[in-house]
């Protein structure tokens, strides 16, 4: 996306019939959609405003009432929509934690300070998320979102540092 936005969820599906959608968080805080009044919805190119209605967390999904939004057939049409806020209205997170626009992009570097790639996507697991990343070459390869491989996320120099075991960039 940009730094102007943070991507906080994405739609998956319809529920129930009155227009309601199930989104699955971008966040550790799921707690947090109840505090949304708008959202802007992203997909193919183009952004659509919508105001929420009620937001409430169901198991580790979310489930919006968006305003407009009044049958599971309307509701379908939004699925794959990511959602946006403004990044000057994203809460603050706890020291070492980050939203996953800030990740994506990050150089990752060895300790030693050798250049590995990029992380070019994040991929929820249910356990941990992996980070995925591309080096010059194109090749790929997962990176578990742990405190023992990432040892140091720095936003200003967008560079994360990272120790792996040995062989784990080849694999």
């Amino acid at each position: 996306m940009n730094e102007e936005w943070t991507t906080i969820g994405k739609i998956l599906s319809p529920y129930g019939v009155r227009g309601y959608v199930k989104v699955y968080p971008y966040s550790d805080f799921p707690e947090r959609c109840r505090c949304l009044k708008q959202v802007t919805l992203f997909r193919d190119g183009r952004r659509r405003v919508m105001e929420v209605e009620s937001a409430s967390v169901h198991g580790r999904l979310w489930l919006i009432k968006l305003a407009g939004i009044e049958s599971p057939e309307e509701a379908a049409a939004l699925r794959g929509s990511l959602l946006l806020i403004p990044a000057a209205e994203r809460l603050p997170l706890p020291p070492g934690s980050y939203y996953l626009d800030q990740i994506v992009g990050l150089k990752v570097v060895a300790a030693d300070g050798s250049l590995l790639g990029e992380v070019r996507d994040i991929i929820a697991t249910g356990g941990h998320d992996l980070y995925l990343v591309r080096d010059s070459r194109g090749k790929e390869f997962l990176l578990p979102a742990v405190k023992q491989f990432v040892r140091e996320v720095n936003l200003e120099e967008k560079t994360m540092v990272v120790e792996l075991p040995e062989g784990l960039a080849e694999l």
